[in-house]
């Protein structure tokens, strides 16, 4: 049932606007969402769905929102224990050390970089990648930990009533900062 509902949307193409899937048991979100570019409602609730498949990442990109209601009620999305978590020391590599010290002297302005960084490429490639800490502000690569925070929604959002908080990813890059985080900032681990 679930098939034949999934692929009378997808032959719709970018025409079908609403998907509702809820109550049919899925263990996980179907690909074939990225496939739907003018997807604007979402009903998935009441599933055995674990996580957020990618594909739904770029129907949600916050700068340009292109899903206006997602419903994911009664989905075990997340796990409601929390894990404690132990200190590890935080070795980096030398590109790690380099990369985080380049990075952030170049958000400084600091000229003799600035000039630099226009003769490799490669390493411009490199920290194109780069990433800012949510709790010191400082660039890095390689992310320590990825932690979610629940933000209430937008005003404008379309969603459930019973809906008060949407989880917002949130990323660090250190132990040190993960202890200095604020009540609200769980860290995300493989259990």
């Amino acid at each position: 049932m679930t098939e034949r509902l999934l692929i009378k949307a997808l032959s719709g193409g970018k025409n079908t606007k609403i998907i509702t899937l809820n109550g049919k048991k899925m263990t996980k979100m179907p690909s074939a969402l990225g496939k739907l570019p003018g997807l604007k409602t979402l009903v998935l609730q009441n599933n055995l769905i674990p996580k957020v498949c990618p594909e739904l990442r770029t129907l949600t990109q916050f700068q340009d929102l292109k899903l206006r209601e997602f419903y994911c009620e009664g989905n075990p999305l997340f796990l409601k224990q929390p894990v404690i978590s132990t200190q590890r020391e935080n070795v980096w590599s030398l590109q790690e050390i380099t990369s985080r010290f380049v990075m952030n002297q170049l958000a400084e302005n600091n000229p003799f970089l600035m000039d630099g960084i226009e003769r490799y490429p490669q390493v411009r490639s490199m920290i194109s990648q780069g990433k800012t800490c949510a709790i010191c502000g400082q660039h890095f690569i390689t992310v320590w930990l990825e932690c979610v925070r629940f933000v209430s929604p937008p005003k404008d959002w379309k969603i459930s009533k019973n809906l008060q908080l949407v989880p917002l990813r949130v990323l660090i890059c250190s132990y040190k900062c993960f202890t200095q985080r604020d009540p609200n900032l769980f860290g995300i681990a493989q259990v």
